[in-house]
């Protein structure tokens, strides 16, 4: 063999990894390009944000009949014979019968899905709606919102799911917002309704008569949404879960990638799932579980008990007991509630661009004030005094209350769960939010008597105050992270998280204070154990370059 044509076997071997190399670049250049071309796009169709709208329309029907059974409250009363104290039943009831409907949406969501409980909930609010606008009598009118009320139960459970389960983790903070965006529309709307039929004869029947539009519409449009791949992939209908990515991702390298780890993840849950008696036994005594179910409860109970639906259902009586005339006190739900509806806007970009945690405690402490104000404002001399500083109050106080706890309670509980308790997590947190909604409306006009409207106010000032502190020790961060991945951040149960949340602030504090570096944007929640085997590894190594 000539010497010239000869090699070295290392000589071979560095020519074919530099052929590799050369042959292997354009796929590599190609494959990053890709990336950067795809960095800014989450991968979602742009028909989802229409189906986002289309299952989030049920909550329109929340804002509805919060806003038109007050305005309706000045005529039906009368007409009907109606008592103050038998009218707090009229108007809390559908908010009690919700909590039963909750109780039969855990096994309805599991056996036929998200998208049927949708419509379910629509064809029970559209026969609530209707026997009430035709009742003749306190019995009729009661049966009609307690129908009413069991499909509201069962929009508050589902709505959330789906929303959570459908969008990207980068948005999910945004259009979980489109539940609360879309009730405060609703109510609104039934303030214009309201404002239209008062001066008609028997306008009242209108005014909850109009509460079938908003479920007609989504009995048609919901027909055509897609149902959860989630639910797909837990009953084991993989092909069906596919056809359903595909109507709300597109198809792409990223979007793939993130099918095949859902369903990876779910298939891994579900091995995990248990019966109902286990279930509740893991809620109980697995700290990790246990831990979400507190915070769910926690931030539902934040968010009535500052009196926010007692005071949308009494707001026309409040406004004329301060001198206003009857048809003024309900021409002026019409701007309020715009205003209202106004102030939901920001959470769709501040929830995912500055996470939920700091939005809700900046929030908090503007709601306060806003009541303190309002309630203050009652004991003016005037009626210019008391109206104008009531509603300057009114004003701070749905800033704070629309932009933070309101769509954060609803946020929080549809995606802190995992998904083999995430049908009892949710019906637990909406459980309590309605329960407590009942109870802060139905005992309200008790409460005014106990304590006068300004006591009032000041008791939810103080109610809101207390959940402020807990919620600064306990509220976790959410953002950025898939549903699946939530469940790390709770790995230590409410010990560790407060803890967690302790460091973070005192680290927050001392970056202020210029005592230390800014904190890593990628630093992850790290349990105490991992810290403190870290620390051995540490001392460990420290040990051995000494030895060395």
């Amino acid at each position: 063999m000539d010497s010239k044509s000869s090699s070295s076997p290392m000589e071979i071997e560095s020519l074919e990894t530099n052929l590799e190399r050369e042959t292997n670049a354009p796929e590599v250049w190609e494959e990053e390009e890709e990336d950067e071309a795809s960095k800014k796009d989450d991968g979602s169709t742009k028909f989802l944000k229409v189906f986002a709208v289309i299952a989030g329309w049920g909550s329109t029907f929340f804002g509805v009949d919060t806003s038109v059974i007050g305005g309706a409250a000045l005529y039906v009363q009368p007409d009907l014979s109606i008592s103050p104290l038998q009218w707090s039943w009229i108007t809390s009831v559908p908010l009690l019968a919700a909590c039963f409907g909750l109780g039969t949406s855990i096994p309805l969501c599991y056996f036929i899905g998200r998208k049927y409980v949708v419509l379910l909930a629509a064809i029970l609010y559209l026969a609530g709606a209707t026997m009430s606008a035709a009742a003749d009598s306190m019995v009729v009118l009661l049966v009609g919102r307690i129908i009413l009320g069991l499909g509201m139960g069962l929009e508050a459970m589902v709505i959330p799911i789906y929303l959570a389960e459908l969008v990207p983790k980068q948005h999910r903070g945004g259009h979980l917002n489109i539940f609360n965006s879309l009730q405060t529309f609703g109510g609104f709307i039934a303030a214009i309704i309201d404002g239209i039929f008062q001066n008609v004869s028997g306008g009242w029947r209108y005014m909850l008569g109009s509460g079938v539009i908003g479920p007609a519409l989504q009995l048609v449009f919901a027909l055509f949404i897609p149902e959860s791949p989630r639910w797909y992939i837990q009953k084991g209908r993989i092909a069906d879960a596919e056809r359903s990515w595909k109507r709300i991702r597109k198809d792409m390298p990223k979007t793939r990638k993130e099918f095949l780890e859902l369903k990876e993840n779910v298939e891994n849950e579900m091995k995990e799932a248990k019966g109902s008696i286990q279930v509740i036994r893991e809620i109980l005594t697995v700290p990790r579980i246990r831990a979400t179910f507190v915070i769910g409860a926690l931030i539902s109970l934040a968010q009535q008990w500052n009196g926010a639906t007692a005071i949308a259902y009494y707001l026309p009586t409040l406004i004329s007991q301060m001198g206003v005339s009857v048809k003024n006190s309900v021409y002026a739900d019409i701007p309020i509630y715009f205003y209202n509806s106004c102030c939901t806007l920001p959470s769709f970009f501040l929830f995912d661009r500055f996470g939920r945690r700091p939005v809700l405690l900046l929030t908090m402490p503007i709601l306060i004030i806003g009541l303190i104000i309002s309630g203050c404002s009652l004991q003016a001399s005037t009626v210019a005094s008391r109206s104008g500083g009531f509603f300057v109050g009114l004003a701070l106080y749905y800033i704070g209350y629309q932009v933070g706890v309101s769509p954060l309670a609803w946020a929080i509980n549809g995606e802190i769960y995992e998904l083999h308790v995430r049908n009892w997590g949710m019906s637990w947190g909406a459980a309590i939010l309605l329960g407590s909604a009942f109870s802060v409306s139905y005992t309200f006009t008790r409460q005014v008597r106990a304590f006068t409207k300004t006591g009032v106010f000041g008791l939810y000032a103080g109610f809101t105050l207390i959940f402020w502190f807990i919620l600064i020790i306990l509220m976790p961060e959410t953002n950025g992270r898939t549903l699946e991945d939530i469940r790390n951040i709770f790995d230590e149960g409410l010990v560790g998280l407060a803890k967690y949340n302790w460091r973070q602030t005192k680290l927050w504090i001392r970056k202020k204070l210029g005592k230390q570096t800014a904190v890593k944007e990628s630093e992850e929640f790290a349990p105490v154990e991992q810290e403190k085997t870290s620390a051995k590894d540490e001392s460990a190594l420290t040990t051995i370059q000494q030895s060395t």
